[in-house]
């Protein structure tokens, strides 16, 4: 079994993440700056690869994986908006915080690779790989929504744009960037 690894290896791989990765809109780095500006919080992360049981799970993802940004699954519910997953942070306490990163060449990256934390499951490899396989398909599902919803707020930014309408179109400006 591989020895647990250290806040400062993990502090020093989620800054090269933030450093090397480019991400949609700015939760992303809100929420991995908020795991950094917090020691305590940062020893109780456990970064994984393969994370499709594990609660509470935190997914990060850069562009060019097709995954949501950031969102957060716990067993009762999923969390998308970035002030949620802060609150849920702020007030976790004591356990272990999962931590999956999608970036492309994931799987290819040594620095990634030292800092995984998998743990032992008394599964079948082929079980874990098909309840990983749904965890992503959910991630792509959530990915779809949000781009649909995206290419619906630039329809209505273009229509508010045409009307000359500068108050509607800095809301839904807004919105686009949460979204």
């Amino acid at each position: 079994m591989k020895p647990i690894v250290s806040p400062l290896a993990k502090r020093h791989f989620l800054n090269w993440f933030l450093n090397a990765c480019e991400f949609r809109g700015e939760a992303p780095a809100t929420i991995l700056s908020a795991l950094l500006n917090q020691d305590s919080l940062l020893e109780q992360v456990k970064i994984i690869e393969n994370g499709s049981f594990l609660r509470p799970l935190l997914v990060i993802s850069s562009l060019g994986t097709g995954m949501p940004p950031c969102l957060l699954l716990t067993y009762e519910k999923i969390l998308t908006k970035t002030e949620a997953i802060l609150d849920f942070l702020a007030s976790f306490k004591s356990g272990h915080l999962f931590l999956t990163l999608y970036f492309p060449k994931r799987s290819l990256c040594l620095s990634f690779v030292d800092v995984l934390e998998e743990l032992p499951l008394p599964l079948e490899a082929e079980k874990i790989r098909s309840l990983q396989l749904d965890l992503e398909l959910l991630l792509l599902s959530i990915e779809g929504e949000n781009e649909h919803k995206r290419n619906q707020l630039l329809a209505e930014i273009d229509q508010a744009l045409a009307n000359g309408n500068k108050g509607e179109f800095l809301r839904l400006v807004k919105l686009l960037k949460e979204c």
